[in-house]
C-alpha cells in the first residue's frame, strides 16, 4: 500500500520528494476570528512580517489537522497540497494518506531573512523537478520571497526532541503563502581523492549532454563497508545519495544520476566510511 503520511520529521519533503513536503507541527494561539492578514506592508521586526504569519496559519491549520486550512495557507502552485493528495487518496484503494502531528509538543516561528531573493529558489535541490508542471519562471516574477524558520518540540517515547525546519514563504498576487521547503546548497568536499585502491568504487561516468545529466557507476564488488555514497556537481551545486545496507555486499545500487552543467563541471564522489566523509572520485566535464 501507498503511504502518504505528512510528519513533523525535519527534512521530510528533502529527503523523499514525494508527500512529505511540508511539515506538520504544534499548537499556537490564533486571533479568536481565524483570519489572520498575511498580505500589506512587510514588517520586518519578526512576528508581524506576513511571511510569518503565514507561516503560522500553516502550523496552526496541521495542529488541528484542517487540510482545508493548510491548503489555503499555502501558495496555489505547492506542488504537494495535502487537501488533494487527500481527496486522491480517497478515490485509490491502494494509498493511504494519514496526517500526523501529535507528537509535537510546542514550536516557535522566526524570520529569517526578510529579503530573499525570489530567483534563489532555483538554488534549492529538486525544486524545478517539483514545479516541472508549471512555468515557475511566471510563478515568481513580482512577487517577493522571505525565509522562515520553525523550531519544534516533539516529544518521541519520552524524549524531547528539537526539530528545526526552514521555509520559503511567498507571495501570491501580493498575498504570502508557504511556498516550499528551504534547503541550502551542499557543502562539497573539496579534499582530493584517496590514494587507497580499495576506494576505488567508481567504475565509470557517463555524461548526457542533451539531458543535462551524469550517471556515476560503481563497482559491484567493494573492498570497503560502504555506508552511503554522495556525488556532487560543482558548478550546479547540487548533490544526490545512495545508502549502504546489511543485507548486501558492496552497494545495492550500482548507479547514481545527476544534473549536471553542459558549460563545464566537475563531479566529485564520496563515500562514507566509518562515519567519515572521504572524496573518491573527481572528474571534470568540459564541453
Amino acid at each position: 500500500m501507498n503511504r502518504r503520511r505528512f510528519i513533523a520529521i525535519v527534512g521530510t519533503g528533502a529527503v523523499t520528494g514525494l508527500a512529505g513536503c511540508v511539515s506538520e507541527l504544534g499548537t499556537d494561539d490564533n486571533d479568536e476570528n481565524g483570519d489572520d492578514d498575511n498580505s500589506g506592508e512587510n514588517e520586518t521586526d519578526g512576528e508581524e512580517h506576513g511571511a510569518v504569519l503565514a507561516v503560522e496559519s500553516y502550523i496552526a491549520a496541521a495542529a488541528d489537522g484542517d487540510l482545508e486550512a493548510m491548503s489555503d495557507a499555502m501558495h496555489t502552485h505547492h506542488p504537494f497540497d495535502p487537501l488533494e493528495m487527500s481527496e486522491a487518496a480517497k478515490d485509490d484503494e491502494n494509498t493511504d494518506f494519514t496526517l500526523e502531528s501529535d507528537q509535537i509538543d510546542d514550536y516557535e516561528v522566526e524570520l529569517v531573512d526578510a529579503e530573499y531573493e525570489p530567483d534563489d529558489v532555483y538554488e534549492i535541490p529538486y525544486v524545478e523537478f517539483w514545479f516541472q508542471d508549471v512555468d515557475l519562471e511566471t510563478v515568481l516574477e513580482g512577487e517577493e520571497a522571505a525565509l522562515v524558520a520553525v523550531e519544534t518540540e516533539m516529544v518521541e517515547d519520552g524524549e524531547t526532541i528539537l526539530e528545526e525546519e526552514t521555509f520559503v514563504s511567498l507571495t501570491d498576487d501580493g498575498e504570502w503563502t508557504v511556498f516550499v521547503q528551504y534547503e541550502a546548497p551542499p557543502e562539497i568536499p573539496d579534499d582530493d581523492p584517496v590514494e587507497d585502491e580499495a576506494y576505488r568504487i567508481v567504475e565509470n561516468l557517463e555524461f548526457d549532454e542533451a539531458a543535462e545529466r551524469v550517471e556515476v557507476h560503481f563497482e559491484r564488488d567493494l573492498g570497503i563497508d560502504v555506508e552511503e555514497v554522495n556525488i556532487y556537481s560543482t558548478s550546479l551545486e547540487r548533490e544526490n545519495t545512495g545508502y549502504g545496507s546489511d543485507d548486501v555486499d558492496g552497494l545495492p545500487i550500482t548507479m547514481l544520476t545527476l544534473p549536471f552543467d553542459p558549460e563545464g563541471d566537475e563531479i566529485v564522489v564520496t563515500a562514507l566510511v566509518d562515519d567519515e566523509e572521504l572524496v573518491v572520485h573527481r572528474e571534470e566535464y568540459e564541453p
